[in-house]
């Protein structure tokens, strides 16, 4: 059964976003959907670089502003 994850990165300039979205990443299983939140939008893009190249994919990313949400997959 698909689990869905919720990853508040609220206050955290990079690199921690992405640390966060990593650990996360390395602890859900084959399938899990992480929805990642924060205000810092150029985490967004560094979030989207890092999942593509470590088995998973963006199924949904948005920009406004400075908030951001991705809903990543891990594969």
């Amino acid at each position: 059964m698909t689990e869905i994850h919720n990853l508040d990165c609220s206050g955290m300039v990079c690199p921690q976003p992405v640390a966060n979205t990593k650990k996360l990443l390395n602890s859900i299983n084959s399938g899990d959907i992480i929805e990642i939140s924060g205000d810092f939008c150029e985490a967004a893009e560094n979030i989207k670089r890092y999942v593509e190249k470590h088995d998973a994919e963006v199924l949904e990313m948005k920009t406004e502003g400075q908030n951001y949400y991705l809903k990543v997959k891990k594969l």
